[in-house]
């Protein structure tokens, strides 16, 4: 498991952050404690409604980012073979998650006509590797990362016959352009929306992470993902994010 969280961490483009204040005593760390009227979400000392963080440099506050991730199922190697490690999420919808594949990360399915098999068949991703992750700065403003994999065989193979209008694909897939953050559910969730690559059939396609109840402070907190599908934005996939 150690090594698995080492590669995950290895394979985010983001700048993991230690939070904490010094002491003065030389490598000790305090409790941030904030102003009355705000709270602590991880990142920095912000309105209790959502506001805008206070002033940089006032204490409390901290920079960097936060981060989250979870996934379904990851393959090691292990004793020569490779083994299972299973995380929190579950795919609730895999005609949503395909169409997730298909647009948004254009990995599979991508022929408007024609015949696909192997690991162009968005069906022989179904069963495989779902990991997502984000990351929160001070500005508010989420980057999310998506990565998909097939599970592992021996006779995976790759043919695809007709017209490919998939554009360009992504694995992973990072955004961090137009994405917003939210409170949600009286505030006692948030959201985090983010749109797909023009370059590809999910330029416009809403993606939504929702939690409803959870803040930036706690360790985890459980999570449902949308994508549109048949033109409504669908949960298909639930899970628990865990900060690292």
């Amino acid at each position: 498991m150690k090594k698995l969280l080492a590669s995950f961490v290895a394979m985010m483009s983001f700048a993991t952050l230690m939070v904490g204040c010094s002491d003065g005593s030389g490598g000790g760390t305090t409790t941030v404690s904030c102003p009355a009227g705000y709270s602590y979400n991880g990142v920095n000392c912000v309105w209790t409604n959502g506001g805008t963080p206070i002033t940089p440099g006032t204490p409390g506050t901290v920079t960097g980012p936060v981060q989250y991730y979870d996934f379904n199922r990851s393959y090691v190697q292990s004793w020569g073979g490779v083994g299972t490690v299973n995380g929190d999420m579950t795919i609730v919808n895999s005609g949503a998650y395909k169409q997730f594949l298909k647009e948004a990360m254009a990995v599979c399915d991508r022929n408007i006509w024609g015949w696909s098999s192997g690991l162009s068949d968005c069906n022989n991703w179904v069963s495989g590797s779902f990991k997502i992750a984000f990351s929160i700065d001070s500005s508010m403003k989420p980057a999310v990362r998506f990565e998909a994999y097939p599970a592992p065989s021996f006779f995976q193979w790759n043919f695809s016959l007709g017209w490919d209008a998939g554009g360009v694909a992504f694995n992973p897939l990072i955004l961090n352009s137009n994405n917003t953050f939210s409170l949600i559910n009286n505030s006692k969730g948030f959201e985090i929306r983010a749109q797909g690559s023009y370059w590809n059939g999910g330029g416009l396609r809403l993606i939504q992470i929702q939690v409803l109840q959870g803040t930036l402070q706690d360790g985890y907190f459980t999570y449902d993902l949308y994508y549109p599908y048949n033109n409504v934005a669908t949960k298909f996939a639930t899970g628990k994010f865990k900060k690292y």
